[in-house]
């Protein structure tokens, strides 16, 4: 399991052997900013104090057996408002784009500061065949101003941090469509996402090593 997530972590951060990308910043599809160096190295980016706050969910812990794999999950809020609902769909996928099964679990009751755990399951197959669980989903809480009758989608789960975690490989993504690029454009080039890079090395079942 542990030499599965180092390979899968360094698909996740790719360097390029392109000078030209050299000093370019990346988003991980677990969310962390890294720049891309021109010997082939990465590092991450510190992010300066900010305003925003967010809820965090987290895998707290990994149980599983031949026929299961059983997930805790952690929220804290650390939202200036109380999240009265919210319910998050994730999905485990054991191949690229293959989507083995899709799990509800949701949160209710969470004042600002407090956190909740919750478990899921996922049957009929172990953790090591999950390559990655994607987080989607989350309309309709409640969350101050957002309620069950909010139109606009996606706007739940902006409010959320999915952290990454050294058990799974875990990330939130909206709904189905296309991974929205998220490569800081500079004056030199535009890159293609970590992701996308992500998905095309999977598809050429290559197995690269962490320098």
């Amino acid at each position: 399991m542990k030499n599965r997530l180092l390979s899968l972590f360094a698909l996740l951060i790719i360097s390029s052997a392109n000078s030209a990308l050299a000093g370019l910043e990346a988003i991980t599809i677990n969310g962390k900013r890294v720049t891309l160096n021109s010997n082939h190295t990465w590092e991450y980016i510190q992010d300066e104090k900010s305003t925003a706050r967010y809820a965090h969910l987290s895998v707290a812990n990994l149980q599983g057996g031949s026929s299961f794999c059983r997930l805790g999950l952690k929220l804290k809020n650390d939202l200036a408002d109380k999240i009265n609902s919210i319910v998050f769909m994730l999905s485990a996928y054991i191949d690229e784009e293959v989507r083995y099964e899709t799990i509800s679990k949701g949160f209710q009751h969470l004042k600002p500061t407090q956190e909740m755990y919750n478990e899921i399951t996922f049957s009929d197959i172990s953790c090591d065949e999950i390559q990655y669980i994607r987080v989607h989903g989350a309309d309709r809480c409640e969350i101050g101003e957002l309620h069950k009758f909010s139109p606009e989608k996606g706007k739940c789960l902006k409010l959320v941090n999915v952290e990454g975690s050294d058990k799974v490989v875990i990330f939130k993504r909206y709904e189905d469509q296309a991974p929205v690029q998220e490569v800081v454009e500079t004056k030199k080039t535009q890159a293609e996402t970590v992701e996308e890079r992500w998905a095309r090395e999977l598809a050429r079942k290559k197995k690269p090593q962490l320098e």
